[in-house]
């Protein structure tokens, strides 16, 4: 299948463009030569900055008849800034206006860490009084004076309401963690609302196959998206000469070769075959066909494993998250634990397993 079905009922493709880091002049011209050589799914979010040059390129694609808009998938995400339940609806009624469509497919909430609140929609990295940041939801009041700290439950009840309104079909989450998942899923249940988290979009790759939160996912019907599903080789900002590339390593192209496959042909389907969805990035057309030609390669159980593997010791992030440790609900500070902080982890996590 090039689809997978959402707890919501809507069809999800399983392979979309990502334009993460796709920059004013680039990602316009990215979407259209997407959409014309197959794609269905465009992976959108308020913080990238660049929705506004995507709603053009849709609109020109729509007055020339070469696409409908029901034959697309538009995912998009909520900011860090917006997290209270009165700010969800005007930030994505604003994502809407930058795209210029009437609905999203899907809404994500991008992390589950929230930013100290902010009133428009241009400061998307709030500062402290002496320039640091970005600055903490729980750091200042709210309006009415109650403490700042943004419960994920409130977050979620804004989400829910957008669906009642008719400005997304789907919701979920992205970059939460089992427990984070669980607390969403809690409200889902208490309100009634009949509104599933559909998708949970994190980092994945054979470096980070995430399969103990992929079996959570798939008990709870929550489809999993992987962003960097290529090891994200155009990040440029957090990349050092040691970090590993999955797109030169040879026993993917090994993998490949095998196949008659490129190396990221067999990171593309990796994914797919599990029944995750992959959104890489990429600017170059022949690039975006050849991702997208990977539902005729069925990857062995031995190379499914093989590639599963290579994470399973000591997994690998590309994303530079670690500054944002000091918020409560950071989801894997674990992973970038000192060695000191590490062993004073593990202290407390056996000392709350034998009380």
């Amino acid at each position: 299948p090039r689809t997978v079905r959402l707890a919501s009922g809507f069809d999800m493709p399983l392979v979309g463009l990502g334009t993460w880091k796709s920059m004013d002049g680039v990602v316009g011209d990215a979407v259209k030569a997407a959409i014309r050589c197959g794609y269905r799914h465009i992976d959108c979010a308020h913080c990238y900055d660049n929705e506004a040059e995507i709603g053009a390129a849709l609109k020109e694609l729509f007055d020339s008849g070469e696409i409908r808009r029901d034959e697309l998938f538009v995912v998009s995400k909520l900011w860090n800034t917006k997290h209270e339940q009165r700010d969800v609806e005007r930030a994505l009624r604003h994502t809407l206006a930058q795209l210029q469509l009437e609905y999203l497919d899907l809404y994500l909430v991008h992390w589950p860490m929230a930013f100290a609140r902010t009133e428009g929609v241009a400061e998307n990295f709030p500062r402290r009084a002496d320039g640091s940041g970005p600055m903490w939801d729980f750091e200042a009041p709210r309006a009415d004076g109650s403490p700042g700290d943004v419960p994920l439950e409130e977050t979620w009840r804004g989400m829910e309401a957008a669906v009642r309104a008719g400005l997304t079909r789907s919701i979920g989450a992205s970059n939460f963690n089992q427990a984070q998942l669980a607390a969403i899923d809690y409200v889902q249940v208490s309100t009634k609302s009949g509104i599933p988290i559909a998708v949970n979009q994190v980092e994945s790759h054979p470096l980070l196959p995430q399969t103990s939160l992929l079996d959570f996912c798939r008990a709870r019907k929550i489809v999993v998206t992987a962003y960097s599903p290529l090891g994200s080789p155009d990040n440029v900002r957090a990349r050092t000469d040691s970090d590993p590339s999955l797109l030169g390593d040879a026993g993917i192209a090994a993998i490949g070769a095998s196949y008659g496959k490129s190396a990221a042909q067999v990171l593309v389907r990796f994914h797919t075959q599990r029944g995750v969805v992959a959104i890489p990035k990429s600017k170059t057309p022949a690039y975006m066909a050849a991702n997208l030609d990977t539902f005729d390669l069925e990857l062995s159980e031995a190379h499914m494993a093989e590639l599963e593997a290579m994470g399973a010791a000591k997994p690998f992030r590309y994303g530079p998250n670690g500054g944002a440790k000091g918020h409560p609900r950071f989801p894997w500070p674990e992973y970038f634990d000192s060695p000191e902080e590490a062993a004073a982890r593990a202290a407390r996590e056996a000392a709350r397993e034998a009380d």
